[in-house]
């Protein structure tokens, strides 16, 4: 019999998520002011969280994915160890966006 925590909890590429914190997590990140949409991917740029007005939830995970293997593959040309920890980007119209990858999902936060 399985118990509450473990109902909500997912397991990507061997780490366990609490799916029910991620969802806390997005809630507290939302009430932002600014913050127009969180995600919680996977690592392989599936959503596994989303919040927002947004409807466009699967283009901006695409994106960020891109994102990430483009931001790893340099640092990797410097060091074939070294991966991206936190990357943050600012548009010339006040958009921000923030990811950080983790074990099992990435975090990507957009604000304006």
């Amino acid at each position: 019999m399985a118990t509450s925590s473990e109902a909500t909890t997912a397991v990507e590429d061997g780490n366990s998520i609490n799916l029910q914190e991620m969802q806390e997590t997005v809630s507290r990140l939302s009430s932002h002011k600014g913050v127009q949409m969180v995600l919680i991917l996977n690592r392989s740029g599936d959503i596994m969280v989303e919040s927002g007005s947004n409807h466009n939830g699967p283009t901006h995970a695409k994106n960020v994915q891109k994102l990430m293997d483009a931001a790893n593959l340099y640092f990797q040309t410097t060091d074939a160890d070294d991966k991206v920890s936190f990357m943050q980007l600012r548009s010339k119209d006040n958009y921000e966006l923030m990811i950080s990858p983790h074990e099992g999902y990435v975090l990507a936060v957009l604000k304006r």
